[in-house]
């Protein structure tokens, strides 16, 4: 089985971890737009008010460490633009 997730952070990370654990043979592609697949959304007021200073200590999955933990292939910096369910195909723009 081959799958593709849209979006990263809580809804498609949550996801992709769910359908491994789920199934240990199926193919995971994520596409996420933003530079970050996972941050703790409860520490941006923390961040904002300089409690937490540095940026990297809200993010909690790198692409590589995703991959290592569940073998999702994760694709930062690409944005699913279009889908063809017919032919079973994605648009992506890359926008590095």
């Amino acid at each position: 089985m081959k799958v593709l997730i849209v979006g990263g952070v809580a809804g498609g990370a949550s996801a992709a971890a769910r359908l491994r654990r789920n199934d240990e043979h199926a193919e995971i592609i994520l596409f996420e737009r933003g530079n970050y697949i996972s941050f703790a959304n409860c520490g941006l007021p923390y961040y904002i008010g300089d409690v937490i200073r540095e940026k990297s200590k809200l993010t909690l999955q790198t692409p590589q460490s995703f991959f290592d933990r569940f073998r999702v292939d994760v694709r930062t910096g690409n944005e699913v633009i279009g889908i063809d369910r017919e032919s079973k195909k994605v648009r992506v723009k890359l926008l590095a």
